[in-house]
């Protein structure tokens, strides 16, 4: 097996044309926030569970984040398609502590380490 040295380990990020990443700009805080690099790029999709299972699989650390219509996904590339790891829907109206804790989701989801919890009720606003 070669060793492919180009590839850079990244936690890739697919959005849609139609999307703002202003609109997602705290879950990179998250992914900054916890050492992890990422890379984003922007094709067509048809729903964030799509965009981030497609990163996922696509991602040298296996996990994607999706951004499609107002909605994000985390994605692992071991689960089935349909089924992503935790998504938000209404990401415009959702508090930025909650964007962030689900960006720093995906990063520990890298690093193998328990999760923060991104349920409104638990988080201090």
């Amino acid at each position: 097996m070669e060793l492919d040295l180009n590839v850079r380990p990244v936690i890739l990020i697919y959005h849609s044309k139609t999307s703002s990443m202003n609109d997602i700009q705290y879950v990179l805080y998250g992914l900054e926030e916890e050492k992890i690099p990422f890379s984003i790029e922007q094709r067509d999709f048809s729903t964030a569970t799509e965009a981030a299972y497609i990163a996922a699989n696509t991602s040298s650390l296996n996990v994607g984040i999706g951004y499609v219509n107002n909605e994000v996904a985390l994605h692992y590339k071991n689960l089935a398609p349909e089924t992503p790891y935790q998504s938000i829907q209404r990401v415009v109206t959702c508090p930025p502590l909650i964007l962030k804790r689900f960006g720093g989701n995906a990063a520990r989801l890298v690093k193998g380490v328990p999760f923060n919890s991104i349920d409104p009720m638990e988080v201090k606003v």
